[in-house]
C-alpha cells in the first residue's frame, strides 16, 4: 500500500520505492522481450523444428509399418505362387526320370551301334594312316604343339 505524499514514515517510503523499482524492472523486462527480435525468432524456429521433428518421426514410423505390412503380404503371395511352380517342377523331374530310364534301356542298343560304327571308323582311319603317314603325323604334331601352348597360357594366368 502506498503512503500519501508527505507522509513521514521512512520505512514505508523505502518499501514503496522497492515495489516501484520491481514493477519498473518487470515492465522493462517485458518491453525488452518484445523488442528482442533475435530471441523471438529463435523461439519460433525452435518450436517449428520441434514440430517438424515430430512429423518426421511419425512419418518414419508410418513408413516402417507400411513396409513391414507390404513385405509380409508379398512374402505370402510369393509362397502361394511358388507352390504350383514347385508341384510342376516335381512333375517335370518325375517325367525326366521316367524318360531317362526309358532312354537308358534304348541306350544299350544305341551304344552297341555307336561302338560298332566307331570301330569301323577306326579301321578306315588306320588303313589311311598306313597308306600316307606323313600328313597324319604333321597334323598330330601341330595338335600337340597347340595343346602345349594352350596349357602354358593357362599356367601363366
Amino acid at each position: 500500500m502506498r503512503t500519501p505524499p508527505g507522509s513521514s514514515d521512512p520505512d514505508q517510503t523505502r518499501r514503496d520505492i522497492q515495489q516501484t523499482r520491481a514493477e519498473l524492472g518487470e515492465t522493462v523486462a517485458a518491453l525488452t522481450a518484445k523488442t528482442d527480435v533475435k530471441t523471438r525468432a529463435r523461439t519460433k524456429a525452435t518450436t517449428a523444428v520441434g514440430g517438424l521433428r515430430q512429423r518426421v518421426t511419425q512419418a518414419s514410423q508410418s513408413a516402417k509399418t507400411k513396409a513391414t505390412q507390404l513385405a509380409r503380404t508379398m512374402s505370402q503371395k510369393a509362397s502361394q505362387r511358388a507352390k504350383p511352380v514347385s508341384q510342376k517342377a516335381q512333375h517335370a523331374s518325375a517325367a525326366v526320370r521316367d524318360s531317362a530310364k526309358a532312354g537308358a534301356q534304348n541306350t544299350g542298343k544305341a551304344k552297341s551301334t555307336l561302338v560298332s560304327s566307331a570301330r569301323t571308323a577306326t579301321t578306315k582311319i588306320g588303313s589311311s594312316v598306313r597308306a600316307k603317314p606323313a600328313p597324319v603325323l604333321a597334323a598330330a604334331g601341330t595338335a600337340a604343339t597347340l595343346a602345349v601352348m594352350a596349357y602354358r597360357r593357362r599356367l601363366q594366368k
